[in-house]
């Protein structure tokens, strides 16, 4: 049973008819702080769901005499939105999930220029939207928000009146909106209402005026059929000039332009008038009410009809906001609930009629009734036997649970599926049931009884017979050899293990091991499994010739002399390796030296400890490494040129001292007006011929400084000398 209603919505941006409209609405009212200073507030609206304009991220204002000359501007900072709730109390109608409007409060403390003949405070902005129903050219019309301070003349220190409630934003059609649409005035005033055209105000070409255009303002052209007192076209819509109160009744469908005023007299005397730019929406919304109780075998926690007298209800039902549930059983009215999804325990088996009313009492209300088939709780179970391997194996089943007896009228069903023998059995107790497949096998057992079935499902495990296997890394296998042994025997159960390598050394009885054969030759290795449970069984297997072990050569070379000076940095080479056909020394030097030659002298240029070594291979591929140590005393010395040519190419082209073993080192070179021209503490520096600036140094003779500390004494030295620079 379904309810429609056709709702007015009071929005800014509900989704279906246009996304395009931006800001929508808004007022502007000020209070007087004491002489020209005001706190002026701007509320504007617009749609959440509005693909135009966003918020001013600094409003601006522009302020106009009583002769409409502007005489001042400001902005004011964008103080961050807030989304109105769409209050509505009309039970029968569900809230569209896409009605969102939003609203900004602007306010700022202003000194005001001073104007014998009062002030008007402005703001324009485009656009309405093209969806505007009541308007000619919507698209291109904006909005202007004003309001105006009487001269001192009329009103000293005023403030203007603030409308205290904004509209709600749905209305079933065809029924009165009665709004409280009336303001306030700080000052007291009488306050007068009347309906009253929107002003015009930015347009596409120009949709954030800045400064605002003077007054007079014009007013928005309503469409055919539209005026300030017919907004809605058909229908109609009043305000109560006294208390504010407005009614509205509109029959068309559409977004529509409205304007409120609150005009303020004292004494008699209108003395400023605040206006409220806004727009009605008319939509019909086909909103359904529905009543649902979820039948019994669609319950999520349905198992069977026998489950047990108590029942978990699950309620379906829309567009509702309060329930009665009756459970229908005879002879009592305690068997009702309010909840939303009550649960219930029935007195004893039976039928029962559940009777759900949604919004009881209401206008719009729905019933719904669905039947519930109770009985006392049934469970079917078992015990899963012990796992078995797939050899000879034969399991029996025994059913537990509670159920009535074979003799009430109870029958069994087992399915042990397609791998099993056989596949199924109606006997309580079936024995002798054997799988043809291993790992674990799911078994349903299932108790039937009148219309009611229950199912429990465990499984059992079937144990596959082990196999034996094992790998080795593909290698080059050089005496002595570590082999990592892979295994790959697979068992469920637990696996004991015995290696033999075929070198006559101990056995294994790891898994994975790890064996060295020290010496060259072809050898056989074994691998015995056996398991105690599940599949008991013993395997062997035999890989011949798995390992070739070939020799490895014998890396020897001697160094001499062991030790000698930075004069005489001299060390012959000699080979003494054995079984080799490839013969490579590396010097440890700076440059990273080596060769392939067998004997051999090197030179060294740093002092202390150096360590040489040999890497020899054989016809194989197996290699061997050794090394020596040798040791050159150290003693610091420098070398320095009297002269370069930082033109003549790569030759001589920069000018470098040779410094070897110093602990520390600084360079210094000036020209001869003492001007320093290089410092360096990098043993390595050298002079390219320039200035600090880049320039090219002219040719002279320059002063140079050398300062280290003596490696050997770690004594500080120092050396003067001249350079001379020839281009």
């Amino acid at each position: 049973m379904k309810r429609l209603f056709s709702i007015l919505i009071i929005l800014f941006g509900l989704q279906g008819i246009s996304h395009a409209s931006h800001i929508v609405g808004g007022e502007i009212y000020y209070d007087c702080l004491g002489g020209n200073t005001y706190r002026i507030t701007v509320k504007v609206y617009r749609d959440c769901f509005s693909d135009g304009a966003d918020f001013d991220t600094n409003l601006p204002i522009t302020v106009f005499n009583g002769s409409n000359a502007q005489i001042d501007q400001f902005t004011i900072p964008f103080p961050g939105k807030t989304t109105l709730d769409p209050v509505f109390s009309n039970p029968c109608v569900t809230i569209p999930p896409d009605i969102c409007v939003e609203e900004a409060v602007y306010t700022i403390v202003r000194d005001l220029p001073a104007s014998s003949n009062g002030y008007t405070l402005s703001y324009q902005r485009c656009c309405r939207g093209p969806a505007v129903t009541n308007l000619l050219d919507p698209e291109d019309t904006g909005l202007t928000l004003t309001t105006s301070i009487p001269p001192p003349s009329d009103a000293i220190c005023n403030s203007s009146p603030r409308f205290s409630n904004y509209p709600p934003l749905l209305l079933c059609s065809n029924q009165e909106l009665v709004f409280d649409h009336s303001a306030t005035d700080p000052d007291g005033d009488v306050i007068v209402y009347e309906l009253c055209d929107p002003f015009h105000g930015g347009t596409s070409f120009d949709p954030a005026p800045s400064p605002a255009s003077p007054p007079p303002y014009t007013t928005v052209t309503w469409a055919a059929g539209a005026s300030t007192t017919n907004p809605f076209i058909m229908g109609g819509i009043t305000i109560n000039p006294t208390t504010g109160l407005l009614t509205a009744t509109p029959e068309m469908n559409g977004l529509f332009a409205v304007g409120v005023c609150a005009r303020e007299y004292r004494d008699g005397v209108l003395i400023s008038t605040t206006v409220r730019d806004f727009l009605f929406r008319v939509f019909n919304c086909e909103i359904t009410m529905e009543a649902t109780v979820v039948p019994q075998v669609e319950l999520s926690t349905f198992v069977s009809y026998c489950q047990g007298l108590t029942i978990d209800f699950e309620n379906a039902s829309y567009g509702g906001t309060n329930y009665e549930w009756d459970f229908g059983v005879p002879g009592t009215t305690d068997d009702i609930s309010s909840d939303f999804a009550p649960t219930y325990t029935f007195p004893s088996p039976g039928t029962y009629d559940v009777t759900l009313i949604v919004n009881p009492g209401w206008p719009c209300t729905d019933t719904s009734t669905e039947t519930f088939i109770i009985n006392d709780n049934i469970e079917a179970t078992y015990n899963p036997p012990e796992a078995q391997c797939i050899v000879n194996n034969s399991f029996d089943f025994f059913a537990d649970g509670d159920y009535p007896t074979i003799a009430e009228g109870t029958t069994f069903e087992w399915n042990f599926g397609d791998d099993a023998i056989p596949a199924t059995s109606t006997d309580e107790d079936p024995t002798d049931i054997t799988f043809t497949d291993s790992g674990w096998q799911p078994v349903t057992f299932t108790v039937f009884y009148d219309i009611c079935e229950v199912s429990y499902t465990d499984s059992v495990f079937v144990y596959a017979e082990p196999t034996i296997d094992f790998t080795i890394a593909d290698e080059l296998r050089c005496a002595p050899y570590d082999a990592q042994f892979i295994d790959l025997s697979f068992a469920h159960t637990p696996i004991n293990y015995s290696w033999n390598f075929g070198d006559g050394t101990e056995l294994s009885n790891l898994s994975d091991p790890l064996h060295t054969y020290e010496n060259p030759g072809l050898y056989d290795v074994e691998l015995t499994i056996w398991t105690t449970s599940g599949c008991i069984d013993t395997l062997t297997l035999l890989k011949e010739d798995l390992i070739e072990v070939f020799p490895s050569p014998i890396s020897q070379f001697t160094v001499a002399p062991p030790e000698s000076d930075v004069f005489h940095p001299h060390f012959d080479f000699t080979d003494q390796s054995i079984d080799s056909d490839q013969h490579f020394y590396f010097f440890d030097d700076k440059f990273g030296s080596s060769t392939e030659e067998r004997i051999v002298s090197h030179s060294y240029i740093e002092s202390g400890y150096h360590y040489p070594y040999q890497v020899v291979i054989n016809q194989y591929g197996c290699t061997d490494t050794s090394w020596q140590t040798i040791y050159i005393i150290p003693y610091t010395t420098i070398y320095i040129p009297n002269a370069f040519t930082p033109n003549a190419g790569n030759l001589n082209s920069f000018w470098r001292p040779q410094v070897y073993d110093t602990e520390a080192y600084q360079l210094y070179i000036y020209n001869r007006w003492g001007e320093l021209i290089l410092y360096s503490e990098d043993e390595n520096a050298y002079w390219d011929g320039t200035t600090p600036s880049g320039a090219l140094a002219p040719d002279d003779v320059y002063v140079y400084k050398i300062w280290w500390i003596d490696i050997t004494t770690g004594l500080q030295n120092e050396k003067y000398g001249h350079v001379t620079l020839i281009r």
